[in-house]
């Protein structure tokens, strides 16, 4: 043994007896008094960083056995959980997980076996309400590799969570209707598909579209229209139930998911859906009236993908839209009608490239005098091998083409005009259509009037013809505002397709007009006594109101006879001429074909 620490030969930097530290070798298991003192105060330092450390780390350490059961927990798990140490013991923690994330966690646990790793968020149940909480944990092996212990740790990651699952929400939900948007959707529906698949149900792929939501909105303001899409929203959310799914796919385009079984219920379960769209929307203590098309179609019988099933949808909702059914089912045929609008804007386009448009005149002939007052301009196109067709309607809802189409029909009118003027050519009015994507420009008025000055033509010898669908999307000053304007430049305005729409009495009231022109469908059905009536209905109020009436497709002297007599002003179709290239204008104008039979007065016709 050593001498004492305290010996008077100890030299605590030379060693005993003045040797060099390095040259002491003390007996085995000899530890010099001031060594202890040093570890002691190591451990202690170690010991208060390892206290720090814990106790800012924000992580509540846990071992268990092999079977999860848990041995011993950090005691800091009341202040993180509010459980006591002993609740957290043995099985009994796994009580405090919500059971909705159960399943999960045993998954993970499996899966931990296996990989070591185990790692997992649930929610907690604490004194009040849930927490998300992350458990990690390890296991340590014996040397025949079984599991003898885990490790691990609990973290309270529920704010992390919140702002997670907000983003989650934010991005696969309309920010406006709350419904689904159009990415989750039809990730949903992709995925029902999969799960469908050789199980005997069919989804049925509901797109639905508001009619005139964009005039409410123009109308009355984004405010209301706001809000008529929540409510509208709201009611496709509770027609729903656990085997629907609705969604907002954008601006006024709604979406509905349903698993069926049934036809018969599923017919049941659209008409219901139509029932809850039909009733008006209040806001604001008004009532709007909420009108809505849709286009069904089935899963697997018409598309086996989402893609397929959205396109064959969407056609049928185009057609429920084009001929006002409200409800249609897709069908094969549909197909072909898509191909024939396709294909009718591809000649479109290529009339235009190659400058194949121009203008045919119909005449309007005076049913009292005969008398040629002027034309229509009807667009044609020349066809190498067919001559000259007309346009199907379906080309003017491409917008960049109806614009492209509505200038260079001006063009060449405005060109034909200058030589009939030059020639001293009676052609009366020259009536211009007008589609509704042109209408809709916002200086509209000023360039279309900037083109009649720059083509030279006096502005009182052109008609503008418009039909209410026309100008559904604007506001209903800015309508009178445009119709003043180019009334004050000298054009008149008609009215086309009268008593068509569902507002017309409305939008007459509303907007000044000089012309009406009767629908072609009353004109040729007069044999009928409604449409008897209502053409008689239609003259009456242009005469009140100082208004010509015009009537379209009058195809027999029956008909142009009963026109005459009840008072109509003029009549347009194929009984006087179709539609001719503008060198035969002249001649016709010359030739005064119609000469009608003498009509009685206004004042005797109320009297019979």
């Amino acid at each position: 043994m050593g001498r004492p620490y305290g010996s008077a030969e100890w030299d605590p930097k030379r060693g005993p007896s003045g040797q060099h530290p390095e040259s002491h070798n003390p007996a085995p298991g000899h530890v010099p008094e001031q060594s202890i003192e040093d570890i002691d105060a190591a451990l202690a330092s170690l010991d208060e960083r390892h206290r720090y450390t814990i106790g800012l780390n924000p992580l509540i350490l846990w071992i268990a056995d092999a079977t999860g059961a848990v041995l011993d927990v950090d005691a800091r798990v009341t202040a993180g959980t509010g459980l006591s140490r002993e609740e957290c013991l043995g099985l009994d923690f796994l009580s405090h997980f919500h059971q909705g994330d159960r399943p999960g966690m045993r998954l993970a646990w499996l899966r931990a076996q296996s990989t070591d790793r185990l790692d997992f968020e649930a929610r907690v149940r604490l004194p009040v309400g849930y927490r998300w909480h992350r458990v990690r944990g390890a296991p340590r092996r014996n040397e025949a590799g079984d599991i003898v212990r885990w490790y691990g740790s609990i973290e309270d990651v529920h704010e992390r969570r919140l702002a997670d699952d907000a983003t989650r929400w934010a991005a696969d939900h309309d920010d406006l209707t709350g419904l689904w948007n159009r990415r989750a959707f039809m990730r949903a529906l992709r995925t029902a598909l999969d799960g469908a698949q050789g199980s005997g149900v069919e989804i049925a792929l509901l797109l639905i579209d508001l009619d005139h939501f964009k005039s409410l909105n123009d109308r009355f303001g984004h405010g209301t229209g706001d809000a008529f899409l929540k409510e509208v929203a709201r009611r496709l959310d509770a027609s729903g139930t656990g085997d629907a799914m609705p969604g907002r796919l954008g601006g006024d385009e709604f979406a509905v998911m349903i698993y069926t079984a049934d036809r018969e219920q599923l017919d049941l379960r659209i008409r219901q859906l139509q029932l809850a769209l039909a009733a008006p929307v209040v806001f604001d203590g008004q009532a709007h009236g909420c009108r809505a098309s849709i286009g069904v179609a089935l899963y697997p019988g018409h598309g086996s993908d989402a893609d397929g099933l959205y396109r064959n949808a969407d056609l049928a909702l185009y057609e429920a839209k084009n001929k006002g059914q409200g409800l249609c089912y897709f069908r094969g045929d549909m197909r072909a009608g898509l191909q024939a609008r396709l294909s009718a804007l591809s000649l479109a386009r290529h009339a235009l490239d190659n400058d194949d448009i121009v203008p045919f005149y119909q005449p309007k002939v005076d049913l009292h005098s005969g008398a040629v007052t002027g034309f229509e301009a009807l667009l044609r196109w020349r066809q190498a091998d067919h001559g000259y067709r007309s346009p199907v309607p379906e080309i003017f809802e491409d917008a960049e083409l109806a614009i492209a189409l509505g200038d260079r029909i001006f063009d060449r009118m405005a060109v034909d005009i200058s030589e009939w003027l030059k020639g001293q050519v009676p052609f009366g009015r020259i009536a211009l259509n007008i589609s509704s994507a042109e209408f809709r420009r916002e200086d509209f008025a000023d360039r279309l009037l900037a083109r009649i000055d720059e083509s030279g033509i006096p502005a009182s010898v052109l008609e503008l013809e418009v039909t209410e669908t026309v100008f559904l999307g604007r506001l209903p000053h800015k309508v009178t505002d445009i119709f003043g304007q180019l009334r004050a430049s000298g054009l008149t305005i008609a009215l086309d397709d009268f008593g068509m729409g569902y507002a017309s009495l409305v939008h007459l009231k509303q907007f000044p007009v000089d012309v009406l022109k009767i629908d072609c469908a009353f004109i040729q059905s007069l044999d009928d006594p409604v449409n008897a009536a209502i053409v008689r209905a239609i003259v009456g109020l242009g005469e009140d109101l100082h208004i010509t009436t015009v009537a379209e497709g009058v195809e027999t002297v029956a008909q142009a006879e009963y026109l005459h007599e009840k008072g109509c002003k003029l009549g347009q179709g194929y009984l006087f001429s179709p539609a001719m290239p503008a060198n035969e204008v002249p001649g016709f104008i010359a030739s005064r074909r119609w000469r009608p039979r003498e009509r009685r007065s206004g004042r005797d016709r109320r009297q019979r």
